[in-house]
């Protein structure tokens, strides 16, 4: 006789309770992981050479963030975009050295040749130890697709053309220069000597053999100086 086995309640299955879900706040907005006041100097460094030689329009902000070696992220937090961190560049990589030469000239007060000479030593310096500014005047100044045409004018090139006419005419006034010396050409001939070499590097180099590098910079100066002053000089 078999023996009836007690049937086994099965225990109810209880479905697990669904994982809370955390409400996630949007991140809030500002400085992207990382950002530090180096690598926005970074940036207009690698923006001033990238500028300088493609040109603003060729130019991308990804490009620039790679040679300065930050994320893209950073130029968009820092400069809002490309025509803001071009303004950047103007504002605190163009300018300083703008105002560094213009103070050259009018630091002699009332000599006009000293006033030419510290002009055309303060350019010619500079531009050796900074050869991204002519080519980006060349490129965004002097070139017809160029940007900064008009802000340059207005800011820089009017009011140094300026200063340059006046020491002219002041040697004209004090017997210096001869008086039949057309002071505009004569300012045209002084910036035409102290640019060309430099966005003519390339070729002066090669096929002139005239280095334009900082340690060249003052006898390239020198030399300028015995061509502008003794064409302007009074023989008379």
């Amino acid at each position: 006789m078999s023996i009836a086995q007690p049937t086994r309640r099965r225990k109810p299955t209880v479905a697990p309770k669904p994982a809370k879900i955390r409400d996630r706040k949007p991140r809030a907005p500002g400085r992207p992981a990382g950002g530090t006041a180096e690598h926005r100097e970074a940036l207009l460094d690698a923006a001033r050479h990238v500028f300088a030689r493609s040109g603003f329009a060729a130019s991308s902000l990804r490009q620039i963030a790679q040679e300065a070696r930050v994320t893209p992220a950073l130029t968009h937090y820092y400069f809002n975009d490309k025509a803001g961190l071009l303004s950047a560049v103007v504002e605190e990589r163009v300018a300083p050295l703008v105002s560094v030469i213009a103070k050259a000239v009018s630091a002699p007060g009332q000599d006009p040749q000293s006033a030419l000479r510290a002009f055309v030593h303060a350019y010619t310096q500079t531009a050796a130890e900074n050869p991204w500014l002519p080519q980006l005047i060349l490129r965004e100044v002097l070139s017809d697709q160029g940007t900064l045409r008009a802000q340059f004018i207005a800011r820089f090139a009017s009011g140094m053309a300026g200063m340059l006419r006046a020491q002219i005419e002041r040697g004209q006034q004090q017997g210096v220069f001869r008086r039949s010396l057309d002071a505009s050409s004569a300012v045209m001939s002084i910036i035409s000597l102290c640019i060309f070499p430099f966005i003519a590097a390339p070729l002066v180099s090669v096929v002139l053999g005239v280095r334009v590098d900082p340690p060249r910079a003052e006898a390239l100066a020198n030399h300028h100086l015995g061509v502008l002053l003794n064409g302007f000089k009074d023989r008379s």
